[in-house]
């Protein structure tokens, strides 16, 4: 019993966060993001930093979608 119990909390330890967001979504919104004139100067990694934490903050969190985007291109865009 002790070992299982240590076996569980390795396991937990361990785990990965998910996402509750769909992997289509981040790769719908770097193509946009991508195809906008208006981020031709932002670094792809950026714009991929922007996505998760915008699609984070709508869907995980279920937070305002202009907010949210507002609040995220301050975060990962004007370190450029």
């Amino acid at each position: 019993m002790k070992t299982f119990c240590i076996i569980t909390l390795l396991m937990f330890s361990f785990v990965n966060p998910v996402k509750a967001y769909p992997e289509n979504q981040m790769d719908d919104c770097i193509k946009s993001a991508m195809n906008n004139p208006a981020t031709k100067s932002i670094s792809k990694s950026s714009i991929m930093n922007y996505c998760d934490c915008a699609l984070k903050a709508i869907i995980d969190e279920g937070k305002d979608i202009r907010e949210s985007g507002y609040d995220c291109a301050q975060r990962n865009f004007n370190r450029n």
